[in-house]
């Protein structure tokens, strides 16, 4: 089996009342006015056209997403509020 390594780096303009907790679930999520938690990770987005201007989608069968879920041996997601 191979290993893919895959680096993701994320610039969002949020409103100034979002904040960073550190979730019981023990991972960082942001706390947005609604009262929900949200935690940034990766999102797998599909296409079967391989040309240029292909449509991209996240929709994929929920078997398919647990088995990608299912080959992610470590993740690492470190978030920073800068003002």
């Amino acid at each position: 089996m191979k290993k893919l390594l895959v680096t993701i780096q994320l610039e969002l303009d949020i409103p100034d009342t979002w904040d960073l907790v550190e979730h019981p679930d023990q991972v960082q999520a942001i706390k947005m006015d609604d009262g929900q938690y949200m935690h940034m990770s990766f999102l797998p987005m599909m296409t079967k056209d391989f040309k240029a201007g292909a449509e991209w989608s996240s929709e994929c069968p929920d078997e398919f997403t647990e088995e990608i879920l299912d080959m992610v041996a470590d993740e690492e997601v470190l978030m920073k509020l800068e003002n």
